[in-house]
C-alpha cells in the first residue's frame, strides 16, 4: 500500500469521525434551542471553533494510531512516505472534485437563505455539511483511484 493510499484511508477515517462528532454536537444543541435566540450565530460559531480544535487532536491521534497499526501489521519499521507522479495526479484530481463540491455546498447554503425558509444557522449547517461531504467524497475518490491503478 502506497503512502498516498494510507493517507487517504486515514483522512477518510478522520473525516468520518469528525463529521459524526459535528453532527451529534450541532443537532443536540439545535434541539436544545441554543441557536434560537439573538446570540444563536455566536453560539454556533463558538461550537464549531471548539469542534475544530478538538478535531485537530483527533486527527493527530488517529494518524499516530493508524501508523502504529500499519507498522505492526506489515512489519515495516519505517513505512515509506515517498510520493510519485501518480500520487500527485490522484491528489490533484481529488482536490478538483473537492473544490467543485465545496462550491455546490456554498451555493446550496446561499440558495437556502435566498428562498427565505431558512435561518442563518440552518444555512451555515448546509454549508458545513457540504464541506464535510466534499472531504469524504474526495478521500473515497482517491481510494478508488489507488485501487484501480489510475
Amino acid at each position: 500500500m502506497s503512502f498516498g493510499e494510507r493517507d487517504a484511508f486515514t483522512s477518510l477515517l478522520i473525516t468520518l469521525i469528525v463529521a459524526a462528532m459535528f453532527y451529534f454536537r450541532i443537532t443536540g444543541q439545535s434541539a436544545a434551542g441554543l441557536y434560537d435566540g439573538p446570540d444563536g450565530l455566536m453560539i454556533w460559531a463558538r461550537s464549531v471553533l471548539w469542534l475544530i480544535a478538538i478535531s485537530i487532536g483527533i486527527a493527530i491521534g488517529v494518524t499516530i494510531l493508524f501508523t502504529i497499526l500499519y507498522t505492526i501489521l506489515t512489519g515495516e519499521m519505517k513505512p515509506s512516505d515517498l510520493r510519485d507522479e501518480r500520487d500527485r495526479m490522484i491528489e490533484v484530481r481529488g482536490m478538483r472534485i473537492e473544490s467543485l463540491l465545496v462550491h455546490f455546498g456554498l451555493a446550496a447554503g446561499i440558495i437556502y437563505l435566498a428562498w427565505g425558509g431558512a435561518s442563518a444557522v440552518r444555512a451555515l449547517n448546509v454549508i458545513l455539511i457540504g464541506l464535510m461531504l466534499s472531504g469524504i467524497v474526495k478521500e473515497i475518490f482517491k481510494i478508488i483511484c489507488y485501487r484501480r491503478g489510475f
